[in-house]
Parts: structure tokens; C-alpha cells; sequence
């Protein structure tokens, strides 16, 4: 099995306001920073991001992996969260969903779904958010794990990225690359309403989605949204879209990227990355 989930990186039109919204709105930290490499943008395909600057974010008091990574495109179109294939979501673990759900609200942040029981099992509390990239912040209290799932506990008020949502135009095609590349084990595969969903693509509130879940090691996850035929992938400005780009996961061997296939040019990347920036 591979893993951890190591790092989210988000595109962004203005650094410096991002950074505010992630430190008032979810108490996230800037740290590690500096500017894109040409290898890295030549191996997303993305030669724009050459030379642009990004900074980590992190969470006090929790030194685990599951980091976000913010790079400052000027001009790039954040998408309406929830609405556009490719990356969806990020979901941080928390240690207290209606506090996460208040600070965020204080700090501007749009609340998508206000805190509510989701999954099986009464174990897990939780509230979504639009986040300054155009993508939904998924705010977990994670109580009780749900049967079959490694989830960690929270340390501090908030933590690190444990779930990557991916949407998808074909979820059995995508988790089938997901799985095999990733050696990762089939969680779920299930119908159910996603609120968040529902809210932003105009659905009514009981319309029922295809989600599947993937375990990966570190007690990460990457979960897919099958998504309704008419949801399109997100604009781009130089060959790079606004949002969640590229999602990080450790594994063995020298880094690689590849696209995930019918999710809107979402790039995964394997290997041991982080010291690649």
C-alpha cells in the first residue's frame, strides 16, 4: 500500500490574500516557501508555473504529513467550489467541527454545509467550506472511524489533510488507475447524498451520488465522486486551472506524475517529492 498523503497544492490568482484566508479561516501556517523549478512545472506539463512562488501551509501542533501547498498564478479563474471535475476537495481533520465551522464564518469563508453526522456509523462530524482556491475544505471531527477506514485523531484544534476528493466523469475508470497505481485497498463503493454536492450544483438535497473510497497507508485516503454528466473540467489560463492541481502521495522509488483519467486533468504524484520544490 502507498502512502501517506503528503501534500495538496492549490492554485491561486493572489498568494498573499489565500494565505490570510487558510490562517484566519481554517488556522493553518505559513511556512517552508520559495518558487517553482522548471523540472517541477516540466513534469506536471505546466511550464507556466515555472519560476512562480509558493508557500506550505501546516498545522500547529501536528507534525504529520498532509501539508497545502499554495502557488501564486496571477489572472488564474478560481472555480465555484463543488462544480468541476479534477480535484475537488480537501478534508483536514479537526478537533471540534462547529468551532472549525465558527472560525471560518468570522474569517469571510462561505460555508457550504454547516456541521452535520456523515458517513456510517455516528463517528465522524463534519462541515464544508469554500476555500480561497476555489476549492471545498472538507472540516472533520473524526470521533470514531468508520467500519473499514484508518483515520487519524485529531492533536490540534486543526490538522493535517487526510482525504483527497476527487470528481469525476467516470469513477470506475479513475479508481481503477487509483488503485493500481496507489496498491491501495477499496473501502466503499456506495450511493448516498453529498450536501455539499447538492448545494453547489443546484441538485435537490436527497439526489443520491456514487462515492468510492480508497485506504491508503498513514491513515490517508483518497475518496471519488462519480459527478453528473453535464459538469465540465475547470477553465484553464497557460495550460493551468485554478484550484487543487496536484495531489502528493509517498511512495518507493523515483517521483513520477501522472493525469487521472476522466477527472479533469487532475495530476497525481508519487515518490518523495517534497524536497523536489
Amino acid at each position: 500500500m502507498t502512502g501517506p498523503l503528503q501534500v495538496v497544492t492549490v492554485v491561486v490568482g493572489e498568494l498573499d490574500r489565500a494565505l490570510a484566508a487558510y490562517r484566519h479561516g481554517i488556522g493553518l501556517e505559513p511556512g517552508a516557501s520559495g518558487r517553482i523549478a522548471t523540472a517541477l512545472a516540466d513534469s506536471w506539463a505546466q511550464p507556466a508555473l515555472t519560476g512562480r512562488r509558493w508557500v506550505e501551509l501546516t498545522a500547529a501542533g501536528d507534525d504529520r504529513p498532509g501539508a497545502i501547498r499554495v502557488i501564486e498564478l496571477p489572472g488564474v479563474e478560481a472555480p465555484r467550489p463543488l462544480t468541476t471535475l479534477g480535484w475537488a476537495a480537501a478534508e483536514l481533520v479537526v478537533a471540534d467541527a462547529d468551532a472549525a465551522a465558527s472560525q471560518a464564518r468570522a474569517a469571510g469563508l462561505a460555508v457550504l454545509a454547516e456541521p452535520a453526522p456523515v458517513g456510517s456509523g455516528g463517528g465522524l462530524r463534519a462541515v464544508q467550506v469554500a476555500g480561497p482556491a476555489g476549492e471545498a475544505l472538507y472540516l472533520t471531527e473524526v470521533r470514531r472511524a468508520p467500519p473499514g477506514f484508518d483515520l487519524p485523531s485529531a492533536i490540534a484544534p486543526v490538522g493535517r489533510v487526510f482525504i483527497a476528493v476527487l470528481a469525476s466523469a467516470d469513477l470506475t475508470r479513475s479508481r481503477a488507475t487509483l488503485e493500481r497505481e496507489l496498491a491501495a485497498r477499496r473501502v466503499t463503493d456506495h450511493e448516498l447524498p453529498v450536501r455539499a454536492v447538492n448545494y453547489a450544483l443546484g441538485l435537490p438535497s436527497d439526489t443520491r451520488h456514487r462515492v468510492s473510497s480508497v485506504q491508503l497507508a498513514g491513515a490517508s485516503a483518497i475518496e471519488t465522486d462519480q459527478y453528473p454528466a453535464s459538469v465540465r473540467a475547470r477553465p484553464e489560463i497557460d495550460g493551468v486551472t485554478g484550484g487543487i492541481v496536484a495531489v502528493t502521495v509517498h511512495a518507493l522509488g523515483p517521483p513520477r506524475v501522472l493525469e487521472v483519467p476522466a477527472a479533469g486533468g487532475a495530476l497525481l504524484e508519487l515518490g518523495s517529492t517534497r524536497f523536489r520544490w
